[in-house]
């Protein structure tokens, strides 16, 4: 599959601008590449904003990556069925990568909001353009 990765990153980056949650911004820009409703998309990643619904915790971009894997096709298998499997296998590649990349993939220690944190916060526009690079990259190695 070829993606412009660059060009997902400034959508998403629009859609977050326009007030769409950090995982809205992730899923809604992989719709239609994914053969999904792009209102489903931003109607399932809703909740999974500010770290699932502003609490904190994994990473509403770690959360659309977990919730996009189940919608490529190579994680379906032959009778049609998502391979629960494989999409771990996806997701937890991503995650790693996204760890690697980012330090952590808990939205409070992201932010610096955990006491005693002496991490800078990043801001949640470099964890959208982040998540992004690494599904296009994904998708386009599929």
């Amino acid at each position: 599959m070829k993606i412009d990765i660059e060009n997902k990153v400034l959508q998403a980056m629009d859609l977050h601008s326009r007030g769409y949650n950090c995982a809205q911004s992730v899923v809604m820009v992989f719709a239609e590449d994914l053969k999904l409703d792009k209102g489903l998309a931003e109607t399932i990643a809703a909740p999974f904003g500010g770290g699932v619904a502003k609490m904190k915790e994994v990473c509403g971009c770690v959360s659309a990556m977990a919730l996009l894997s189940g919608f490529v096709e190579d994680n379906i298998g032959s009778d049609g069925k998502v391979d629960v499997m494989k999409t771990y296998d996806w997701t937890r590649s991503l995650a790693d990568e996204f760890r690697n990349q980012c330090g952590e993939v808990v939205c409070k220690r992201l932010k610096g909001l955990e006491p005693g944190s002496t991490k800078p916060p990043q801001p949640c526009k470099e964890l959208i353009a982040t998540a992004v690079r690494l599904i296009g990259e994904k998708l386009s190695s599929n």
